[in-house]
């Protein structure tokens, strides 16, 4: 078996992105400031990164205030839905003529819900997608998501796994992706989704997004919401009231794309099961209790040892094969 490595978190940030959510925090002072010359200098592509980060950032700086606006038309064009349907009713209610007449408003309304469409990635593999609405998304391994572009609003649902999303802005039809029991509402930014185990989270890096119970199609969806600003994340298990809000760690919310995965003082559970999406074979843990261990670890995805051997190395763990092929983790 490998030596056991102790790899600690590089506590500053690694990529453009990174640093202008850093930068942006509220109390930057001049240690950080320092800090980002000299990763500024340390190599001329962070120079390149920070000014394509920044340039991204005032792209989507008219979303600060057109978010608001966003959503207050939303809820406006809702209320004029309202308005109209009641008029109907009140058409149909008036007689044989005028149920006629209402009846042939209704006929051009009734239109056949968009049909959904399933983007899977297999273990392993991280795949890019290209949606028809000019949004883009990246699935991590094993992950699957299932869109829908419909006319009112472009809906997507986290199967399993991890997403990044870059959302083409349209203010008339709004985005939104179901993680678990929550709805991430936007109508044009970037950020990541994942869901590990029992809990689910979301990594604002761009724009803004309001994490709702409600779908978007509700005339209260946005009462009530928790609106992300860049930089922060909120962490959530389904079924379960609340939601935590912290500031996001971009470099460990995106570290996945860069072919390696990152926790700080995350349960066992977890990395195990994010692990699981990159292996051949299901990674079972034998008991419970093992997988609430606290464990801080980086993980390479990429490298000349099978996985398994690199999850040994790194963790306090052994890993058995079963009888049909499952791989039994316990503790060492």
């Amino acid at each position: 078996m490998l030596q056991r490595l102790n790899i600690p978190l590089a506590r500053r940030p690694r990529t453009g992105e990174a640093w202008l959510a850093r930068m942006a925090r509220p109390g930057v002072g001049a240690r950080e400031q320092a800090a980002l010359l000299a990763w500024l200098e340390a190599d001329p592509d962070h120079l390149r990164q920070y000014r394509q980060a920044k340039a991204d950032q005032a792209a989507l700086e008219p979303l600060k205030g057109a978010f608001a606006d966003d959503l207050a038309a939303l809820r406006s064009s809702r209320r004029a839905s309202v308005v109209r349907r009641s008029v109907l009713t009140g058409a149909l209610a008036g007689g044989v003529v005028a149920a006629a007449v209402g009846a042939a408003v209704l006929v051009p309304m009734m239109t056949a819900a968009p049909e959904a469409r399933l983007y899977e990635s297999a273990p392993g593999r991280i795949t890019d997608i290209a949606l028809d609405d000019g949004s883009h998304m990246t699935l991590d391994a094993g992950s699957a998501v299932r869109v829908a572009l419909g006319r009112d609003a472009r809906r997507a649902t986290l199967e399993r796994g991890a997403a990044y999303f870059e959302v083409a802005h349209d203010t008339a039809r709004p985005f939104q992706v179901a993680v678990a029991d929550r709805r991430v509402i936007v109508t044009g930014t970037r950020f990541v989704t994942a869901l590990t185990g029992d809990a689910a989270q979301v990594s604002l890096l761009q724009g803004r997004v309001a994490i709702s119970m409600r779908d978007v199609g509700a005339k209260d969806a946005l009462d009530d919401a928790l609106v992300l600003s860049p930089g922060e994340r909120a962490d959530f298990r389904p079924a379960q009231p609340g939601v935590r809000k912290t500031n996001a760690d971009v470099d460990m919310a995106t570290a996945w794309r860069q072919r390696r995965l990152v926790f700080q003082d995350a349960p066992l559970s977890q990395v195990i099961a994010s692990a699981a999406r990159y292996g051949d074979h299901p990674l079972i843990l034998a008991d419970p209790a093992l997988g609430r261990t606290r464990v801080t670890v980086v993980l390479p995805l990429e490298g000349p040892q099978p996985l398994e051997q690199r999850l040994t190395a790194l963790l306090p763990i052994r890993i058995e094969t079963a009888d049909d092929g499952r791989r039994i983790v316990r503790r060492e």
